[in-house]
């Protein structure tokens, strides 16, 4: 979850140059900030805690720098506790994404050799054990490659390092678990925990893969087999997209910038090429059985599309990506997994799609982020295209994944049925943009104003509706901090009810299919209780206190039904005082168990 960003090259200036690839992977950690250069066979740092927002930096003049933006694991948000870690002569520099799970041996044992600890991180034991190790091996050009190699095989664990030695004038990686670019550009090679924080510098990118160490020198790049200790030649990807994608541009937060694309990006999907979707519904057809898992929104788009598959005619079952480990022995090599995940790196829905793999079992994946491990791996990978996606809360991905998911089911059933949920997504973009609008907004922006105080708030839907429910609660909680809880509208009297008192916010999910009437049945029984209704339906409604209207455009109403939640959610953060783009204690991209 935490971002790593580094440069070896030409350039002078290359503390500035890590700064700003930090500022591009803020999303991926907050809570502080660290920055090592080589300064005279030396490490000179600048490590502070907090948002990295518009911070500038003082450090030296260097060819060579190492930076980390860090969610806490291993120790409290302390200056102390930031990467990078040093060892005891100040002359490695260690960043890491990951957990160390053998820490507390690791500890004692380095203690009792004699090493100063002075943060509580798993990090710093990474650079004490180097340390260690380069005492033992003979000097040579692969000495710092061996000796991260042979302390990387100490931890246990998923974890992706880099160290920096200032002695030698270069840095050394290895992965296993968390993501990590290589970027070739003219005057220099630089390593990114997200290759789109590569794209000032360069197109050309190498993505490493797990079991795999990379040493960076300013005269090239070489990586090696963990296992075997042999040379292998990168593989070079051309990646696609500018710089301008990872900007805010003119909009106030990420949130706003990325709710604001969502319309012309359904229009995009509706007029791919259906290929794609074709392909991935055969594989559905051809599967004796089909599991779609995933995470987070990810995993409630995966929820809602079982409903998508069951009017197809098709049995799919939603499993959670972190509770798929203990039910994949049903799996078989005629079974296919979907593995939905914005960056194609969140650990759950890999460690899903190995053993899946494992078993035998076909791997398609809905992914964001061309080149991640998901993409990679998987036997067939539908991008979602909807560019960088820099807020921590999900929009315009999980509107992509609810679209194609839709599409595909549409698929199953034949291609005029495909047509038609192709020309609802164009209607839904229509009716998103409307939700847009200056009208709506200030009518969510009423009701945000009017429920900014309440501390527990409940969304109800059924069917499809559901998943829906357990969204719209995510969105509120994650970014506004008000206790928010989805239930399916059937469990309200099987002790729901319970948590209904006078004044009590409770969304409705009401749209205008097979579910409503039941729905606004859970709504008279909400409202007899005192609770404050929002209906989020096609028209107003007696049991309704408000009503955000979302038009009844057929299939896709389903996508269009997520949008209240992202504004009503960005508008009660506004009020509370709390950053849309950066929620305390979450990060993108959960990397980590």
């Amino acid at each position: 979850m935490c971002g790593i960003f580094g440069y070896v090259g030409e350039r002078q200036d290359a503390a500035e140059i890590v700064l700003s690839g930090l500022k591009q992977l803020e999303y991926r950690g907050y809570d502080s900030w660290g920055i090592a250069v080589r300064e005279q066979g030396h490490v000179a740092v600048d490590k502070r805690i907090g948002k990295i927002g518009d911070a500038t930096t003082n450090l030296p003049k260097s060819h060579m720098a190492l930076g980390h933006t860090r969610w806490a694991t291993h120790g409290s948000v302390t200056g102390e506790n930031a990467h990078p870690q040093l060892d005891c002569h100040g002359r490695l520099a260690v960043v890491h994404n990951g957990i160390v799970s053998n820490e507390a041996q690791l500890r004692r044992a380095l203690g009792r050799a004699g090493h100063r600890l002075r943060s509580q991180t798993d990090t710093e034991l990474i650079a004490h054990l180097i340390e260690d190790l380069l005492e033992q091996i003979p000097e040579g050009p692969d000495r710092l490659v061996q000796a991260t190699i042979a302390a990387f095989r100490r931890l246990r664990g998923l974890n992706t390092i880099t160290v920096l030695d200032a002695r030698r004038g270069e840095m050394v990686a290895a992965k296993s678990g968390s993501p990590l670019s290589i970027g070739f550009s003219t005057g220099g090679f630089l390593l990114a925990s997200d290759h789109s924080a590569l794209l000032e510098h360069t197109r050309r990118v190498s993505f490493l893969r797990d079991g795999q160490a990379v040493r960076v020198k300013s005269d090239g790049v070489r990586i090696y087999d963990m296992q075997s200790g042999h040379e292998q030649t990168p593989e070079i990807t051309h990646i696609e997209g500018t710089a301008a994608q990872v900007t805010r541009g003119e909009h106030p937060d990420f949130m706003t910038k990325e709710i604001l694309e969502q319309p012309e990006l359904l229009r995009i999907l509706a007029d791919r090429a259906p290929a794609q979707i074709r392909d991935l519904a055969t594989r559905i057809d051809q599967a004796t059985d089909v599991y779609l898992v995933g995470c987070g929104s990810s995993g409630h788009a995966a929820h809602v599309a079982q409903y998508m598959f069951a009017r197809a005619g098709r049995r799919v079952h939603y499993v959670t990506g972190s509770e798929f480990s203990y039910l994949y022995p049903f799996l078989g090599s005629r079974s296919l997994v979907i593995a939905l995940s914005q960056s194609g790196e969140t650990l759950d829905v890999l460690a899903a799609v190995r053993a899946a793999h494992e078993r035998g079992a076909s791997v398609a994946a809905i992914t964001n982020v061309e080149g991640s491990t998901l993409w990679r791996t998987a036997d067939f990978t539908l991008p979602l295209g909807v560019g960088p996606e820099r807020c921590v809360l999900a929009t315009k991905s999980i509107t992509a994944q609810l679209a194609l998911l839709l599409l595909t089911s549409h698929a199953l059933m034949s291609g005029s049925e495909l047509d038609i949920a192709r020309g609802s997504l164009r209607r839904a973009a229509d009716d998103i943009e409307r939700l847009l609008g200056e009208t709506s907004r200030r009518e969510i922006q009423a009701i945000a104003q009017a429920m900014q105080a309440r501390e527990h708030l409940y969304v109800l839907g059924r069917g499809a509706n559901h998943g829906l429910a357990l969204e719209t609660a995510l969105k509120i909680k994650e970014v506004s901090y008000i206790h928010a809880e989805g239930f399916a509208g059937g469990e309200l009297k099987h002790g729901v009810m319970a948590l209904i008192e006078p004044r009590t916010p409770c969304i409705v999910l009401a749209p205008q299919d097979e579910t409503q009437a039941d729905s606004l049945v859970n709504a008279m029984q909400v409202k007899a209780r005192g609770g404050t209704l929002i209906g989020i339906a096609p028209e107003p409604q007696a049991a309704f206190d408000h009503c955000i209207r979302v038009t009844d455009v057929g299939p896709a109403t389903l996508i269009s039904t997520t949008i209240p939640a992202q504004l009503l959610g960005y508008e009660l953060a506004r009020l509370r005082g709390r950053d849309p783009d950066m929620p305390r204690n979450l990060a993108k991209g959960v990397t980590v168990r």
